[in-house]
């Protein structure tokens, strides 16, 4: 791609600029609503919450279509609407896990996730392909109208799920705060919980810069290789993440809540050999790149096999009632550590470089699951059971 050059790179770095601006704008607000979002889930039917969410999202999509040629005002309607449905998109994410948890057995929780897990890697890869097909054939419009059509018909589906909704006396009687506080105090008072808590934010702040900043640093800036090549090391992780979501679905009889730490603890050491080897095979970059698209792979695989168990065991063993506001909490959570992980491996990247980023972020998290086990070990020889 060409630069920019005089008045035309000016407007690129507004629209940069701008772009920046409206991304932060319409994320902010769902972040700050996250926390209370679990209330709501927590006090009401999570059937009736995921049903809503898909037919408020269906208007939304609807009134964009409407007001598409309002030139004037369309900047701020989109802006007005696209916090709608982010906030819209956290509250669905948490209801249906809660949803989840509650449809499906705890012995088969954890194959149903890999499923889950397998279609909705699926789709995050092949929804984007089709939306740029048919918005390049025949615009946004179309592309409007379509998302219209099928979140409604998702509401339409979800509204014959067979659900009985038990409400909670305890939290319809109670103040939101006391509710706010008490799902702190079950997550900083359950070790076991706590444990996974500090874990999953840690690999989310420490691995969240992967793909944004020591990828791409290794691979475009050290070793010169093209945007298009590039590509590919996605996809490689991507059919991981199939094959390990198809892989947890058959293969019923393998508790992989057992092994999960095993497993941060190899992925870890293969994201730190991506640093490593680059070192080592440099400035070899077809064997390089060779070798990195296969641990993409594997990356991939084992990342699902992390994520499945993770999630399953902390659906299992967070009390129903306290499940909104727990995953309100870790997608709190997470929306802030990703994006200081982002900005923190960036800040490394740029002064020790992306190898060593890499290197150094996953021996952190090596060492921070090492210190849970031997906590988690004390713990169980001072108080033994039975």
């Amino acid at each position: 791609m060409q630069p920019f050059k005089g008045a035309d790179y000016e407007t690129g770095k507004g629209n940069l600029a701008w772009s920046g601006l409206f991304f932060t704008l319409s994320t902010i607000p769902a972040i700050i609503a996250t926390p209370f979002l679990g209330l709501a889930v927590d006090r009401l039917s999570r059937k009736n919450i995921i049903v809503v969410c898909d037919l408020l999202t269906s208007l939304l999509y609807f009134i964009l279509l409407l007001t598409y040629g309002l030139k004037d005002i369309y900047p701020g309607i989109l802006l007005m609407v696209t916090i709608a449905i982010n906030i819209i998109s956290n509250i669905f994410e948490i209801a249906s896990k809660v949803l989840f948890t509650e449809l499906v057995s705890a012995e088969t929780i954890e194959n149903f996730n890999g499923i889950k897990s397998f279609g909705d890697n699926a789709a995050s890869l092949i929804a984007p392909v089709f939306g740029t097909f048919i918005f390049g054939l025949w615009g946004f419009k179309l592309v409007l109208a379509i998302m219209a059509g099928l979140y409604f018909i998702s509401a339409v589906q979800e509204f014959f799920i067979r659900y009985s909704f038990c409400k909670s006396e305890c939290l319809e009687r109670s103040h939101w705060y006391k509710d706010l506080k008490d799902g702190l105090h079950f997550v900083f008072h359950n070790k076991d919980i706590l444990n996974l808590f500090i874990l999953a934010m840690s690999l989310n702040f420490f691995v969240g810069g992967s793909e944004e900043i020591m990828n791409p640093g290794i691979i475009i800036q050290k070793y010169h290789i093209s945007e298009e090549l590039y590509g590919f090391t996605y996809t490689s992780a991507i059919i991981g993440t199939f094959m390990a979501g198809l892989f947890i679905f058959k293969n019923s009889k393998i508790k992989l809540q057992d092994y999960m730490y095993h497993f941060i603890i190899t992925d870890s050491i293969l994201m730190a050999g991506i640093g490593a080897l680059s070192f080592l095979f440099y400035p070899m970059k077809q064997l390089y790149f060779c070798v990195f698209l296969i641990l993409q792979f594997f990356i991939g695989f084992i990342t699902t096999c992390v994520n499945v168990p993770l999630s399953s065991y902390l659906q299992i063993h967070t009390p129903l009632e306290y499940q909104g506001r727990f995953f309100a909490l870790l997608t709190f959570s997470s929306n802030l550590l990703i994006p200081l992980g982002i900005l923190y491996s960036g800040f490394l990247s740029s002064a020790a470089g992306p190898d060593i980023a890499y290197i150094v972020n996953n021996v952190s998290v090596i060492l921070i699951i090492l210190i849970l086990l031997i906590k988690k070990r004390k713990s169980i020889h001072r108080y033994p059971t039975d």
